[in-house]
């Protein structure tokens, strides 16, 4: 494993400062060329005090760093030779950030005589991208400039591991629409109006059947724009998600106005830069809403930098958090100011591959969501892509009923009236809960009654150190999703042979109530049969599907 020791030196001057800087980004490239692009985010999110918040090296600190592993020891506490590690092929598409937009634009003049290039800039951000052509003259310029604040290479972003499209329309699998999935109102042609939200992925195709009544601007920050293939059917899906139509399927807004902007290439990679770059574009186009069906494992200055411009223009930010099944949820998902989104599968449990950690807010539906894909093509979508597109459109349609609310008042609604996935409160799996859209809808209206079998929870503390007999506990957890008091109703609950009867009373909107089961630790750990109804006495409940849940349950095994 390698490690990255920081320790503290005294104050260098503003030239050694400077060197440092290049140091840390010459030794982050080896470190990123020697380990095949597994990046330790230890150098990212060191603790020491020598590191700012986002991970860049403080203006005021030099620092000693020492890099090793069993075969390898790196010291250094001494400039390098800057010139030499400038003329790295590594290191040919970097991002500076400056202190002002004036003291940038000071600096990019005669930049060709700098011994750089200047490939784009953002002004927004105070941020140029940059390319060495002159390695010592660039160097010398370099740690010259007293404006720069950042020095970050460019960082791929990446479409997330590529969904599970092996079944197609015409196999067994479960085919829901997106209204299905949320239990939607059919009658949501008008959802959307007004409102313009932006796509940052593989272009989109406008004229798939599903799409060509959207009105829509396309924009591609791509050098080459020929996204043909199956790249470019990821951000039709996702925006058939938010707002195709068809005989057979509505998006959740129908008549939202979508801004595609291509910022992936036809392998579905693209970079930091360019994806802060579009996240700036949407926002001066006047998007509300930005869906970032995408990301990558390091944070990265740049981009945080764009999403806090978008932040600060109120403009909403959705994100998947990614489809490895492995506690990390993908940057930009994992910041603060985007709501990083995970995936529900077609029991309305946490699908196995959704990412999970620090950074996921809600989920919802991701599994065989029905959807469009290039050529024309429909097809089963399987992904935090397309639960990140799903609570895109939720916002969107919110934001076109709740004239005179603001995004941030939306966003918090969308967060707050969810429903509970297994075991209540927050949790690292599915954050706040499950999108609830008709709830958010409703919470104005008088007797809207819902009552819902959440599922069932295993606490972890009683899965330690089981033996081959005995019994484990577990529990049912029932929840008031409506919006208006629920006076009583009654569970049943089947399994192994068993009938038991329970009955709640007096259920505030949102609140849950749980009753503790045991089974046999042999049945459990290979797996039995739940069957749990739910019935509300003497009031109509608006959403009666939700009342019964079958469901094979196991011993969980993951942490």
């Amino acid at each position: 494993m390698l490690r990255l020791i920081i320790k503290y030196a005294s104050l260098f001057t503003l030239k050694v400062r400077i060197s440092v800087i290049l140091i840390v980004i010459f030794l982050m490239v080896l470190f990123l060329s020697t380990e095949q692009g597994q990046f330790s985010k230890s150098i990212l999110q060191s603790k020491d005090e020598g590191f700012n918040r986002d991970g860049f090296v403080k203006e005021d600190k030099s620092i000693i760093l020492s890099i090793e592993n069993e075969s390898t020891k790196i010291e250094s506490s001494q400039p390098l030779d800057i010139a030499d590690f400038l003329s790295s092929k590594k290191f040919h598409d970097f991002s500076l950030r400056f202190s002002s937009p004036r003291k940038m634009s000071d600096f990019l003049e005669n930049i060709d005589n700098k011994g750089l290039r200047l490939l784009a800039s953002l002004p927004q951000i105070s941020t140029a991208r940059l390319r060495v052509i002159d390695p010592a003259l660039a160097s010398r310029f370099l740690q010259e400039e007293d404006s720069i604040s950042r020095l970050e290479i460019n960082q791929p972003i990446y479409q997330p591991r590529e969904p599970r499209l092996s079944e197609k329309i015409n196999s067994s699998k479960l085919v829901r629409t997106v209204g299905e999935s949320l239990g939607l109102d059919e009658e949501r042609l008008d959802w959307g109006r007004g409102v313009t939200l932006a796509v940052l992925d593989s272009g989109v195709d406008f004229s798939h059947p599903s799409l060509s009544h959207v009105d829509h601007e396309q924009i591609s920050l791509i050098q080459s724009s020929e996204s043909v293939g199956r790249a470019n059917g990821h951000g039709t899906a996702i925006s058939s998600i938010i707002a195709g139509i068809t005989e057979d399927f509505q998006g959740v807004a129908p008549s939202a106005k979508i801004l595609s902007i291509q910022v992936l290439d036809e392998q579905g990679v693209g970079d930091v830069f360019t994806l802060a770059e579009a996240i700036v574009t949407a926002v001066d186009k006047g998007s509300e809403v930005i869906n970032l069906s995408l990301g990558g494992d390091t944070p990265s200055s740049v981009l945080h930098s764009a999403i806090k411009y978008a932040s600060s223009k109120d403009v909403l930010m959705v994100a998947a958090s990614g489809n490895d099944g492995f506690r990390g949820v993908s940057y930009p998902a994992r910041y603060d100011e985007v709501i990083g989104v995970g995936a529900l599968d077609s029991d309305e449990r946490v699908a196995n591959f959704s990412n999970y950690g620090e950074g996921i807010d809600i989920v919802a539906p991701g599994v065989g969501i029905l959807s469009a894909w290039a050529e024309d093509e429909y097809t089963l979508f399987d992904g935090t892509s397309s639960a990140a597109a799903v609570v895109t459109g939720a916002l969107v349609s919110e934001i076109s009923r709740s004239q005179g609310v603001s995004s941030s008042q939306i966003k918090d609604l969308i967060l707050k009236l969810t429903n509970e996935i297994d075991k209540p409160g927050f949790d690292e799996s599915s954050g706040n809960g499950a999108l609830n859209l008709n709830r958010v809808i409703h919470r104005n209206t008088v007797d809207y009654n819902d009552g819902a079998v959440v599922g069932y929870y295993f606490p972890p503390e009683n899965l330690k150190n089981l033996g081959s007999s005995g019994t484990v506990p577990f529990t049912v957890t029932v929840q008031n999703q409506g919006t208006s008091w629920i006076n009583s109703m009654n569970l049943n609950v089947e399994y192994r042979g068993l009938s038991k009867n329970y009955f709640f009373s007096n259920l505030s909107p949102g609140q849950t109530r749980s009753e503790q089961l045991f089974i046999e630790v042999g049945k459990g750990k290979e797996g039995f049969e739940i069957r749990s109804s739910l019935e509300l006495n003497d009031q109509v409940d608006k959403n009666p599907r939700n009342n019964l849940r079958s469901s094979m349950l196991k011993l969980p095994t993951r942490e």
